[in-house]
This record gives structure tokens, sequence and C-alpha cells, in this order.
């Protein structure tokens, strides 16, 4: 037995795990998914929607467990947690479905309904009130409050609460969600548009924002994926500078460390002389000025 033999199990274990499920309906759990054209695609084409990698079986998987760690969390903390016997619930008219995770009993008796997700390290630091969901740059992560407010809508309570734990550390922290009527009327009247979507078999428009068409498992039968082509530079010219800027980076945070404690050291002492330099502090007034309107374009680099 070899590592390499046991690497190649586990690999297969997970990929044997993959499954591309009928998708009837709208859920909680994506109506707040910022495109309306792929929430039709998914019911419509479900069957077309390319499977997901054995990375995200891992992660999914890895969400299973750290639920249950996320309870033994709260219940250590003191707080009654209930796991409802029937998870699943519909909304009708229009039908969404939902599967709630559990329930935590306030200091009224009263079954507040939990939201569990796990979160990278760093979004768990960023993640601190609701405001900070929708802020979020990742599409995902913006869309977890429809899903906490369908729950509230369907079993008519005034708040809830996500348990976020950290995928690193293990640690839970809860933040609150009021119910937002208005909200919650807006992912219905969505959910409406869709519906006489199918209806009509006319498709919505897909979401302007390009970076939603990346990865995106119905892309290939969209029809109006925004996904920018990539051109080829294969002269080896833009791979040498990209190459040279990274190692030169090193040295460009050197020299900004050297700068600073190079300031802290003069203080504010006019002239400093030292063994080989002459340092003259002096102060520079700059005039304030507004920026012309424009479009300007950021370069973003990522390592293949």
């Amino acid at each position: 037995m070899t590592a390499e033999e046991i690497n190649k199990k586990l690999m297969q274990a997970k990929q044997n795990k993959i499954r591309v499920y009928p998708c009837r309906n709208l859920r909680a759990s994506n109506i707040g998914h910022p495109c309306s054209r792929y929430l039709y695609l998914l019911i419509q084409h479900w069957d077309e929607q390319e499977p997901h990698d054995v990375g995200l079986q891992n992660i999914f998987d890895l969400g299973n467990t750290l639920e249950e760690h996320t309870i033994r969390n709260l219940k250590e903390a003191g707080y009654e947690v209930i796991t409802p016997v029937q998870y699943s619930f519909q909304i009708q008219n229009p039908y969404i479905t939902g599967r709630e995770d559990l329930r935590i009993r306030d200091e009224n008796g009263e079954l507040i309904p939990v939201e569990v997700k796990g979160i990278s390290p760093y979004e768990f630091t960023k993640l601190n009130s609701v405001e900070d969901f929708f802020r979020s740059k990742k599409y995902y992560i913006r869309q977890y409050p429809a899903q906490l407010q369908m729950y509230m809508y369907h079993f008519s309570k005034l708040y809830g609460f996500f348990a976020l734990t950290n995928k690193l550390t293990g640690e839970t922290k809860m933040i609150r969600m009021d119910f937002d009527w208005d909200l919650a009327d807006k992912l219905l009247k969505k959910a409406e548009f869709i519906y006489k979507s199918l209806e009509r078999k006319e498709p919505p428009e897909a979401v302007e924002d390009a970076a939603m068409c990346e990865g995106c498992s119905l892309a290939h039968v969209c029809g109006q994926c925004r996904r920018v082509e990539t051109d080829l530079d294969l002269d080896g010219e833009l791979n040498d500078l990209i190459t040279k800027k990274y190692s030169l980076k090193h040295y460009v945070d050197e020299y900004n460390q050297a700068e600073h404690e190079i300031k802290v050291r003069v203080g504010e002492r006019e002239k400093v002389l030292t063994g080989d330099y002459l340092i003259t502090r002096r102060p520079i007034h700059k005039k304030a000025y507004t920026v012309p309107e424009g479009t300007q374009y950021r370069i973003q680099i990522q390592r293949l």
C-alpha cells in the first residue's frame, strides 16, 4: 500500500459522490442569486448543468461536518438547539422550497431560525453585520440574506440568525438579521417573474456583471454569457515582464519599510547628518484638486 494508492482512492470516492440533481422549482437557497436568467435555466435545463469538481465536493462535505461542530458550540454555550424533524418546507404562491438548518430557543421560549455557514478566515473577519453580506464582492455571500429572509417569512419570525463558523479555527459567531418585509416582497415578486417567464418560455436577461458568468454551470446553454474572450500572448515578453515584477516585489517591500523607518528615526528634526548622508526635512504643501470623472481600469494578475 502506498500514499499514491490511497490518494487515488480518496479522489475517486469524492468523484463518485458528484451528482447533478433535478431542480423543479425555486429554492430559498438560490432565490437571492443575482442572475434571473440562471434561475430560469436551472429549472428549464437542470439536466444540462456542468457537474461541479472534486474540490467543490470536498467543500460540500466539510460543510456538513461544520454544521455538527456549530451545533456543539451553541450547546456548550448553554443554548437549546433544535434540529427540526421535518427540515424541508414549501412556500406557496410563488412556490419556493427550503431546508432549515436548526433553531435555537430565545429567552421568551420562541424558536428562532438559524442558518449555518462555514466561512473562510478572511470572510469570517469581514462579516460582522447583515450589511456586510450585501457589501461582499462574492455573489454567493450577497445571496445569503435572501435565504434567511425566506425562512423568517415562512415561519412568521421577526428575526433570525446566521451562525458563521471559521473553517480554519472552528470559532462560531452569530449575526442577527431582522425580518425585512420590503426585501421579502422583492424576492417573492422575483420568484413570480421567473415562473411567468417559464410559462411563456421567455428567459430573462442575463445579469450585466461578466464576473457572474465565470464558472457558471449553465454558461454553455445561456446564449447571453458575458464572459470576456481570452487573448493569447505567447511571444514571451509579457510573461517575462510579469515574472520580473514578482521577482522585484520583495525589493519594493524592503524599500518601503526602510523609507518608513528613516522617517520614524528622523522624527521632527529639520537637519540630520550621518556618516555618509545629509538629511533635510522640509514641509511640502499640496493643493487640493478634484479628479475629473472618467473610467479607469485595474489589472489583476493570477498565477496559473
